[in-house]
């Protein structure tokens, strides 16, 4: 019996410590990104969505740089007349909030992998919990929802913009650049420029026309959201909710084959 127990010991000392590291390897396995496009499609109706409230709200884009920094450039000369002359500002942070966030994901995918299961799912939580700062900020009126002109708008914008950037460098890290998430103006012209834009296969293609109607129907649903509700904090909220389910979507990733 003495025998048998000190068999027994090792045997349940080792089961368990099995079952942690096979959580653990499922955790930082890389993933099979063949079907990865899919919550990226989801993350441009969130650029929309979030976009078109930010924009409605506070006169600033947080993933469509473009516009801000046209907006940056218009300010230089006041124009158009009877805008705010703090528009310059709440671009000029948004833009460089997006690079920082650009430039930490970027890193952390380069350090880590972009494709391992725990890495992805760690980002999207991480970029959730920004838009979920922000929509305290304003839920708490730390940050005034309306007043576009009031400094403290500058605290939310950051969070905001910075998972725009993390954002992008997703795509970009999964190599779907054709879906870059917060600018149409490139998938515009590589949609039109196709030279296979007609053929009956074409993957990329369809993912560029899905990312145009999506980006459309977020804003879309961001322009109703805050026309009907008056509320930019309820649109960060839904905002942070599919982000973070989009974070829980990549437990569901199988592994790579090693084929």
């Amino acid at each position: 019996m003495q025998n048998g127990d000190t068999e027994q010991v090792p045997l349940l000392g080792h089961k368990q410590k099995g079952s942690g590291q096979r959580a653990c390897l499922w955790l930082t396995e890389v993933i099979d990104v063949h079907y990865a496009w899919l919550p990226l499609l989801v993350c441009c109706f969130l650029t929309g969505l979030i976009d078109a409230a930010s924009y409605s709200a506070w006169s600033v884009f947080m993933g469509m740089q473009t516009g801000n920094t046209i907006f940056l450039a218009l300010s230089s000369a006041n124009l158009p007349a009877g805008s705010d002359s703090f528009k310059w500002a709440r671009s000029a942070v948004s833009i460089l909030s997006l690079m920082l966030g650009s430039l930490i994901a970027g890193r952390l995918y380069n350090a880590v992998g972009a494709t391992r299961r725990l890495t992805l799912i760690l980002s999207f939580f991480i970029q959730s919990l920004c838009i979920i700062v922000a929509a305290l900020l304003v839920y708490t009126d730390a940050v005034p929802e309306t007043i576009k002109t009031d400094k403290l708008v500058l605290i939310a914008i950051p969070f905001l913009a910075a998972q725009s950037g993390a954002q992008i460098a997703t795509a970009k890290a999964l190599d779907f650049s054709e879906l870059p998430t917060t600018v149409l103006t490139s998938v515009y012209n590589d949609l039109a420029s196709d030279g296979n834009l007609f053929a009956w296969d074409n993957p990329k293609r369809d993912r560029r026309a899905a990312s145009v109607a999506l980006m459309l129907l977020g804003g879309i649903s961001g322009a109703w959201l805050s026309k009907t509700s008056g509320s930019l904090t309820n649109v960060l909220w839904l905002g942070a909710a599919i982000k973070i389910l989009l974070g829980l979507s990549w437990s569901l990733y199988p592994a790579a084959s090693t084929d």
